[in-house]
């Protein structure tokens, strides 16, 4: 199939990037298109293209209230549908889905929308039912909101989970990873992976404050943060004050391009979504939360397939620094054999052609 991938955010660092990238590989055989929004980190387009040497890369500017700007980037996209006889646009996010229904409007082609989050900025909620016929989300609680808040059907919406590539993410010795990374062989480790933005940075200040209740039991604990976004200075300020009560128990880095070796080099994780399977598939401990008004907690065998079918953001528990270090130190006494049976599952459920199959499924029924 010849199809465009529309995604009308700039290209940077994040779960949607990530999602679209497991998406690529998992599509690779087909003729593939991708439409990026202006201000892309360069050197990530580079690795893209690099990665993948068959795509065709254009730039478009989605964002901003330019007319102007729109017209003549919609007609190229208008043009290229044609000159490339693209079958279907797989539109990722609410504004790329909006320009993929405009260009059906003149190209008369199928589109697909993708939703990586709760759209909280949406207005006239009520349109996108009767504009968006066919959509994906990667967890139920997405599922539910578009019901509830937006007035979609069942029948519109495909629940996908998030493809992961078996082949980049699998167990290695942590203490060669360790030696790797500079990081001391003896230490209980806490890895935490984040874009630092007002919700998920709210969480990396409870996993802060957590580790007050975690070194009471246990004084070799250290929590590695990695992470960038609007929050990076407030959470610089909060780690310096920790660490000048409670000793250098806190790092803070930025986004890493070796993300596996300190997958391995943990003993446990603390995060949700595509961060917590990559971590999962190495056969390491969660726990899983994405806000700071509820979360799920530790994943074990009995609850993995729960967390799965809502991409690990859960209403468990009230999110408190108390009950998560408690989550915390479950997580630590996880049996190495629970760690195996979970990677299984993952392995079993979540493989990028798993997640390719699943688009290509609604693809075909929309030609």
């Amino acid at each position: 199939m010849n199809i465009l991938i529309l995604f009308s955010q700039p290209w940077r660092v994040g779960g949607a990037e990530t999602h679209v990238e497991a998406l690529l590989k998992g599509l690779e055989g087909h003729n593939l298109f991708l439409a990026v929004n202006e201000g892309s980190n360069e050197e990530k387009l580079a690795q893209l293209k690099q990665n993948f040497p068959r795509i065709t890369i254009v730039i478009i500017q989605a964002r901003g209230a330019n007319l102007l700007r729109w017209k003549k980037d919609l007609a190229m996209l208008c043009d290229l549908v044609k000159r490339e006889h693209i079958d279907v646009i797989s539109a990722q996010q609410r504004t790329a889905g909006i320009w993929a229904h405009i260009i059906r409007y003149y190209m008369h082609i199928p589109y697909t929308v993708t939703m990586h989050d709760p759209w909280h900025r949406a207005m006239f909620k009520s349109i996108y039912a009767k504009m968006f016929t066919a959509i994906f989300v990667v967890s139920r609680n997405l599922a539910n909101k578009l019901i509830q808040n937006f007035g979609f059907s069942e029948k519109q919406i495909f629940l996908i989970n998030n493809g992961i590539d078996f082949q980049a993410f699998k167990p290695t010795s942590k203490e060669v990873c360790r030696e790797k990374l500079g990081l001391a062989p003896e230490d209980k480790m806490i890895l935490h992976v984040s874009r630092l933005s007002n919700v998920k940075g709210a969480v990396s200040l409870t996993v802060i404050e957590s580790m007050k209740y975690v070194l009471k039991k246990r004084t070799d604990v250290r929590l590695v943060i990695i992470g960038e976004g609007p929050m990076r200075d407030e959470i610089n300020d909060k780690i310096a004050e920790f660490n000048q009560m409670y000793g250098d128990k806190i790092k803070i880095y930025d986004f890493v391009t070796n993300i596996t070796d300190w997958y391995n080099a943990t003993d446990i994780l603390v995060g949700e979504g595509r961060v917590a399977m990559e971590t999962l598939a190495c056969m390491k401990p969660i726990v899983a939360i994405r806000n700071v008004r509820a979360f799920i907690g530790s994943i074990d065998a009995k609850n993995i397939a729960y967390a799965c079918d809502v991409n690990f953001d859960g209403n468990d528990q009230m999110v408190t620094p108390e009950n998560m270090a408690k989550e915390i130190e479950k997580a630590l006494q996880l049996d190495a054999n629970e760690s195996a049976k979970i990677a299984e599952y993952i392995k079993e459920r979540l493989s990028l052609e798993n997640m390719a199959k699943a688009y290509l499924d609604v693809f075909k029924e929309m030609k």
